[in-house]
């Protein structure tokens, strides 16, 4: 079993939204945009009582719930098989769930199957209320019938079994987590797993009980503690007239406190093991991760579904081992749900299993980065962008705002002059480009198919062409309402990215020139000389168009030069300022044969 469809209404965030699932899907997106509350809306409907946390005021959205306001979570779950209802009472009949069907291609769910490509389905809702006499949040899980009941209101509504939930075999691994506690008895998972392998060890437990009631070497018998715990004993006989003596023990000497009392320790190559807190958290939640796995596998050679919901896998994985942890975790799952921030956990999956998830006032929407896998007919551009380029793709996918630039060598140069920026350490200026903006690599000049492609999934593109007579042709083509673009952005008449360069050379040109003229071959210290050298592909007369490691030498020298490190990070401020529709005076509207574009005024 699967959940193919989550619907969300007043929780947290997210006034409204609805997210469609695939097999394996990942949610990448600008912060606060409602990776997290969709995880948590996942627990809430579908986890153990242990996975439900206690809700409060701040759960509802705008935090200050009235008596008429709900949370709403509906997840719509498929994958029975065979599909016919009557083969499932456990889910459907009298009593508990009502048959539906799915459509994967639509998203829709109907009461009637209507043709072969639907799915038989069972929805579970979790609701909740603030009450205000109370002060308390009261919930309920039920099956969804479509009735529209306030279940608080009525009680005609079913509630879901425990053992049904445990059939769907939903698991959250959170992004704020303590990996030590995970590999103990305190621990649900690692319980569940003990229990898939044959069960709790009874017999050793119970065993190691009887040797902490009556330890060999006693620490009241200690000669520094006794003389203490006679004392107590001595004035207990005398005002109760009790023989009561006092015992130390390392836990409460019940079979459960053994349990809960069992640290991890790990050996690495010392005289002693090191208890799991002492030791690295990478390492640890290797062993938790490894240890999932095999519930998983567990869980699939004995015929059940395994749904494992995972947030932020890159906090505690070196990036070596994030693609083979999520490829195995994938293999051995029914369905896997992550969370990132991270674009390369992002760009270790299909293009179309990338939900970019946007948050616009409450309103939550969840589009795949790419709707269906490419097909022959392609162009390489495209085939670039997701599949060579995915990383950079991702990246910018989870900004609030995207610029594509006319060609991959302006992506290059506008890459390096972020990273001069970013990597300054004293000013205390804003440069939200990076931040706020993401930058898309354009293949084989393709602006206008890219801005296309991109705004599918991206409702805020915006293009950065050159000033020349081919970037103002680019500018009449992204100007059409299918281009996708929201702002065509220019470079002076004229002007390339280079000429860019060149401007903020000029910030301190002598002696950024000096230091150029020393490194690169065939540099004068002519900036003018260096703008056409970077603009020319001939290298037997210095060109350097396309050149990664002049661009680098050159980028550095800038970063070291506060002149030039200010007209850069006041260039890209500027850019990030107008795809954000903000006033700055480096930017002017202009109107030029019936297009509208806004061109950098240096």
């Amino acid at each position: 079993m699967q959940v193919a469809l989550l619907k969300i209404e007043n929780f947290r965030g997210i006034r409204s939204g609805t997210i469609q699932f695939h097999n394996h899907t990942v949610l990448i997106g600008p912060n606060n945009s409602g990776k997290t509350t969709i995880i948590e809306a996942l627990a809430l409907v579908l986890g153990r009582e242990r996975l439900v946390r206690t809700l409060t005021e701040h759960d509802f959205f705008g935090s200050n719930p009235q008596p008429a306001d709900r949370i709403s979570i509906l997840a719509t779950i498929t994958g029975f098989e065979p599909e016919d209802f009557t083969a499932h009472p456990d889910w459907f009949r009298d009593g508990r769930g009502v048959p539906k069907w799915f459509d994967p291609q639509t998203g829709e769910v109907v009461a009637e199957q209507t043709h072969k490509n639907q799915s038989l389905a069972c929805q579970i809702a979790f609701a909740a209320r603030f009450d205000h006499e109370s002060i308390e949040v009261e919930t309920a899980r039920y099956f969804h019938d479509d009735s529209g009941i306030d279940v608080f209101a009525e009680e005609g509504f079913v509630t879901v079994p425990p053992k049904l939930i445990r059939d769907v075999g939903f698991f959250l691994i959170p992004a704020s987590r303590s990996w030590d506690r995970m590999l103990s008895f305190g621990s649900e998972l690692f319980r569940r797993v003990i229990r898939t392998a044959g069960g709790l060890p009874a017999e050793t437990v119970l065993a190691e009980r009887d040797r902490l009631r009556s330890p060999q070497q006693r620490l009241e018998d200690d000669e520094r503690i006794q003389p203490i715990v006679d004392e107590v004993n001595a004035e207990i006989t005398n005002l109760l007239g009790l023989d009561i003596n006092l015992q130390l023990r390392l836990t409460a000497t019940d079979s459960n406190s053994v349990l809960e009392s069992i640290v991890p320790h790990f050996l690495t190559g010392g005289e002693h093991a090191v208890p799991s807190k002492r030791e690295g958290s990478g390492l640890i939640s290797l062993q938790v991760l490894f240890l999932l796995l095999h519930f998983g596998q567990k869980r699939l050679e004995n015929g059940e579904s395994f749904c494992m919901a995972l947030e932020e896998p890159e906090l505690h994985l070196p990036p070596a081992a994030q693609r083979r942890v999520l490829s195995r975790l994938q293999s051995l799952s029914t369905q896997t749900i992550v969370s990132t921030h991270s674009p390369l956990v992002a760009g270790y999956c299909d293009a179309t299993d990338l939900l970019v998830i946007r948050n616009d006032s409450g309103m939550l929407s969840a589009v795949p980065m790419l709707e269906r896998p490419l097909g022959q007919d392609a162009i390489n551009a495209i085939r670039k962008l997701f599949q060579i380029n995915r990383v950079e793709t991702a990246a910018a996918m989870m900004c609030e705002y995207i610029i594509v630039p006319e060609g991959k060598l302006d992506f290059d140069w506008l890459s390096l002059l972020m990273r001069a920026v970013e990597l300054e350490k004293d000013s205390e200026e804003l440069c939200m480009f990076g931040v706020r903006v993401g930058l898309v690599p354009t293949g084989d000049a393709k602006i206008k198919e890219t801005c296309e492609m991109l705004s599918n999934a991206h409702p805020k593109v915006c293009a950065l062409v050159d000033g020349d007579t081919e970037g103002k042709r680019y500018a009449r083509e992204l100007a059409e309402p299918t281009a996708g673009v929201g702002k065509v952005l220019c470079w002076p008449d004229e002007w390339m990215i280079e000429d860019v360069v060149g401007w903020i050379i000029e910030a301190d040109e002598a002696e950024v020139m000096e230091g150029l003229s020393r490194e690169l071959d065939g540099v004068t210290g002519d900036r003018a000389e260096l703008v056409a050298q970077l603009k020319s592909y001939e290298r037997t007369r210095y060109g350097m168009k396309g050149d990664l490691i002049a661009y680098e030498v050159i980028a550095n020298a800038l970063a070291d030069n506060p002149s030039c490190l200010q007209r850069a990070r006041t260039m890209l401020h500027a850019l990030a300022q107008v795809c954000a529709g903000e006033t700055t005076p480096y930017f002017e509207q202009v109107r030029d044969d019936t297009v509208s574009s806004l061109v950098f005024r240096p």
